[in-house]
């Protein structure tokens, strides 16, 4: 099968792997240079956690993704995944620690509850008020993700899939037996796409129910005084989320740019990418700064580098994953709302099973547009 990609982020080229290594003759298309830093997928870390407050179903998807990363890092011959722990914490009738909890029950998740002692000991550069709850996941971590999107497309090609970097996709209609695609160059047919276009989804999918909202965000670095807060001094991963229902996350130091952080609710929209800035929002430094005064004050007013990326945020929150109502051959990858990363290889197959097979893994069902009462 002839299976066009549009779209080389996580979501294409995951996609363009797990199809090329199931046989199928894959096209990855994107319309910049591979590895761009124009949309969603460039950057040096994401976090990877399996007690998913955002919805307890996405669980069972990311025990299984835990695995598949590491089925990634042997293909490639290298470390792409960090297991170091990640440390939640936040006020008991927020949204996180309510979330974790369900999650933790549902699925009978093996976390610790952190005392008060043991943050101290182990967590000392942090300070949490007392009426914060603090779990700790060990089996958590980070993924090194523009070396994992690297491997990915590299092995998509050892595996016979084709390479067309800066290739724009115009439109698409349905064809006799296939997919009609335009790029500048003209017109080609296959006999499926997959639509993995990120921020740039609107315009492919054209479906109401699966619009997507540009968020424009940026990353702060800090740079740290002295090396406690590094990976080998066991400076762990974070989520924080404040009294102001704000939702803080950081990584360790794994270079000299020091600590990555950012802030996930608090989102500046743009109507299209003309209007994107790469620049913070007015006082969102501040905002920063006021952040690790309270909770990690070492790092306050240690300004380093700042680095803009793109949320393609759904209605919801979650995931888009369907076929295109107008074409059963059109399958589409959307509104991965700033947490899709970490689900890279299972979101992989879960396309090429629907490309491929005509099916949707049964735990991806929850994603589908039905939940808005679309059909697709």
């Amino acid at each position: 099968m002839r299976t066009a990609i549009i779209g080389a982020g996580l979501a294409g080229a995951a996609a363009a792997l797990a199809l090329a290594r199931a046989g199928a003759k894959a096209t990855l298309f994107d319309q910049f240079a591979f590895g761009h830093d124009r949309g969603s997928s460039h950057g040096a870390t994401r976090l990877f956690r399996t007690a998913y407050f955002e919805h307890p179903d996405y669980v069972p998807i990311l025990q299984r993704a835990l695995e598949g990363w590491r089925t990634l890092e042997r293909a490639a011959g290298e470390t792409l995944f960090h297991r170091t722990g990640v440390l939640e914490a936040g006020p008991p009738d927020g949204f996180l620690i309510p979330g974790l909890h369900k999650a933790i029950a549902d699925h009978d998740l093996p976390v610790e509850r952190l005392s008060r002692a043991a943050l101290k000991r182990d967590h000392g550069a942090l300070v949490l008020p007392d009426s914060f709850d603090a779990i700790f996941e060990k089996e958590a971590g980070f993924i090194l993700a523009d070396k994992a999107l690297a491997a990915m497309i590299r092995l998509a090609r050892a595996h016979g899939a084709s390479l067309r970097p800066a290739t724009r996709v115009t439109n698409w209609e349905p064809a006799i037996d296939g997919v009609a695609l335009w790029t500048d160059a003209g017109r080609e047919v296959f006999d499926s796409i997959v639509i993995a276009a990120g921020s740039w989804a609107n315009a492919l999918i054209d479906v109401e129910a699966a619009k997507i909202q540009i968020a424009e965000m940026t990353l702060h670095w800090r740079r740290p005084a002295t090396d406690a807060f590094t990976l080998d001094k066991g400076f762990a991963p974070f989520g924080i989320e404040t009294q102001a229902r704000e939702f803080y996350y950081g990584f360790p130091a794994i270079d000299s740019d020091g600590v990555k952080l950012g802030e996930h609710t608090r989102r500046k929209t743009i109507n299209d990418h003309g209007e994107r800035s790469e620049t913070p929002a007015p006082g969102e430094e501040a905002l920063i700064d006021d952040f690790l005064q309270r909770f990690i004050p070492a790092l306050a007013h240690r300004a380093g580098k700042r680095q803009s990326c793109l949320y393609e945020m759904s209605a919801d929150g979650h995931f888009l994953i369907d076929r295109h109502p107008a074409s059963e051959r059109v399958v589409f990858a959307a509104g991965l709302s700033g947490h899709g990363f970490k689900f890279a290889p299972v979101l992989g197959e879960a396309i090429a099973a629907m490309t491929l097979e005509k099916r949707t893994p049964a735990e991806w069902e929850f994603l589908s547009l039905r939940r808005f009462g679309a059909s697709a």
